[in-house]
């Protein structure tokens, strides 16, 4: 509870803090003066909530086949996708428990400008998706590679060609040469 000399009063859902008649800013203060939500606390939310959908995901699955690890059924992937995220779930609740406080975390915006970044970026996946069938997978990917190495995380031209090729031919080399998937070629036919 609030000290004596306080008399906090609620309006608009905002505790206001006066001792006398001045006016003391106000802290972070919830119902009975606790102060504000830990990390701790939300970790605790999220691995309940995470732990319901992972529990849903492996009980819906095991309606339908799962299978073997030979040869899996429609409902593998969903079952071990559910039992791995519920298994993550505990360990994060228990470890909600277990510590004393948590480090805490860079903001997801570090910089004010930062949301102009997440969203060239999202702009130029929808790019790379228009530009795929005309330029081809190869020659696109190395664009998106050099557009984010270049713009997005700002690095020398030297080592933007140098992560944009290096990328582009490891991606073609994976995808189309070992995994032998069908990926359009474009009009320069690679």
């Amino acid at each position: 509870m609030c000290p004596s000399r306080y008399n906090p009063f609620e309006k608009d859902g905002i505790f206001v803090h006066m001792r006398g008649n001045e006016f003391v800013p106000p802290k972070i203060f919830k119902m009975g003066g606790r102060m504000g939500n830990t990390q701790g606390h939300y970790n605790r939310i999220a691995a309940i909530f995470f732990l319901g959908v992972g529990v849903f995901f492996a009980l819906y699955a095991r309606s339908v086949e799962i299978g073997t690890w030979n040869e899996p059924g429609p409902g593998f992937l969903p079952f071990w996708a559910g039992i791995t995220l519920s298994a993550m779930s505990v360990a994060l609740l228990i470890g909600s428990y277990a510590r004393k406080a948590w480090a805490a975390k860079p903001p997801f915006f570090p910089k004010s400008d930062s949301w102009k970044k997440v969203l060239a970026t999202f702009l130029s996946l929808i790019a790379y998706n228009l530009l795929l069938n005309p330029l081809g997978f190869t020659l696109t990917t190395f664009l998106f590679l050099a557009f984010l190495v270049k713009f997005i995380f700002p690095q020398t031209w030297v080592r933007t060609l140098l992560v944009s090729v290096l990328g582009s031919v490891i991606a073609r080399l994976l995808f189309i040469n070992f995994l032998e998937t069908q990926l359009p070629k474009g009009f320069l036919g690679f």
